[in-house]
């Protein structure tokens, strides 16, 4: 139980610092004792293994009343940050636009033109996704409106590489002529790290994500199920009700534990711990069950025509492809630095990968 107290008191502690926002008062009022209350019943030991349960009673209450709080989809600036909130104008760049400044001093023209954070959008919606990340509204100098997702509780450092990795990218195909002529370029967006925890992510409009595909797929085929089951019970016949839309995680899990099971593994380790040929199964097991023409058919009812549909179809295989290389050079770097930290603690590697990574920026 040492772990479980030490994690609890350290969050406890980090909560209980002097609330500044209208939020962290409202939390601090309505959580802290009874957290304090909830870490002191679980520091004394139970009478009886009968009575074990009983233990955890007040964070299941909390994480009730936390799931509840959870479900606004929207909340106020001035209530979680009014420092921001309260910003007229300021000389901050826009993320994404530093670059400006970069061409700004080589020209020796200061920051004249360059797009500047002028206030932030009053409301703040929040995504219903994991990790409940932020969309925000920025104003800039120039007056136009930039939006981006805060996202918290991930390193996007890595990301943010990427993105120049693919900036780097497009500067070599432009120029060559033969590239050039054929308008091949890579689509990317800003990642702004402000702390290894989180990061400004460019919110880029009139995009359907994966996701979404897989998910409108999924919701089409429960509402086939349902309407046959309805000329079904029409004629007489009488069927199970239609089961609710599974989450992707869900599905992966709930064939990967078995799998792991069956390789003698019960307990549910890191991911890097898997055995790769229990992952490629799942993998197979869960490709055959989908479609394999559901982003064809959304390319195609997004499409005007033939032409603009096979045009969507060449540019995603294109740009896929690039990505797809792109993100195995990262794992192959990330493998790589693994490694050479593992047998060299302080080695002189980092100053070749750190030479790696200047030259990706440049």
């Amino acid at each position: 139980m040492t772990p479980i107290i030490v994690a609890l008191e350290r969050r406890l502690a980090s909560t209980s610092r002097e609330p500044k926002t209208s939020h962290e008062m409202w939390f601090h009022k309505e959580y802290n004792a009874k957290l304090k209350h909830a870490i002191a019943t679980l520091k004394t030991p139970p009478g009886s293994l009968t009575t074990l349960g009983e233990i955890w009673q007040p964070f299941d209450s909390i994480a009730a009343s936390l799931a509840t709080h959870q479900r606004k989809s929207c909340i106020l600036l001035s209530e979680i940050a009014p420092h921001l909130a309260a910003l007229s104008t300021s000389d901050i760049p826009m993320p994404g636009f530093e670059k400006q400044i970069l061409d700004s001093l080589e020209s020796f023209t200061g920051n004249h033109g360059t797009v500047t954070v002028s206030s932030f959008c009053k409301e703040v919606t929040i995504l219903s996704t994991k990790t409940r990340p932020k969309k925000l509204i920025l104003q800039g100098s120039d007056g136009q409106r930039y939006t981006y997702l805060l996202k918290g509780r991930e390193d996007l450092r890595l990301d943010s590489r990427i993105m120049q990795l693919l900036e780097a990218i497009n500067c070599l195909l432009y120029s060559s002529s033969d590239t050039r002529s054929r308008n091949i370029a890579l689509r990317f967006y800003s990642v702004t790290p402000v702390s290894g925890r989180a990061g400004l992510i460019q919110w880029v409009e009139n995009v359907s994500s994966i996701y979404n595909v897989y998910k409108s797929w999924q919701k089409r085929s429960q509402l086939a199920q349902a309407e046959a089951q309805l000329s079904s019970v029409s004629t007489g016949n009488v069927h199970n009700p239609v089961p609710p839309v599974p989450r992707p995680s869900d599905m992966f899990y709930g064939k990967i534990i078995p799998a792991l099971k069956e390789k003698g593994i019960k307990r549910v380790v890191s991911r890097r711990d898997w055995p790769l040929d229990v992952k490629r199964k799942v993998l197979l097991e869960l490709m055959n069950e989908t479609p394999k023409q559901i982003l064809w058919q959304e390319m195609w009812c997004a499409s005007e025509g033939f032409r603009n549909f096979n045009s969507k179809v060449k540019r995603y295989a294109r740009h896929g492809t690039f990505i797809l290389n792109t993100y195995i050079i990262r794992n192959l770097l990330l493998a790589t630095a693994r490694r050479l930290r593992a047998q060299h603690p302080h080695p002189p590697w980092q100053k070749k990968m750190f030479f790696f990574l200047l030259v990706v920026k440049e």
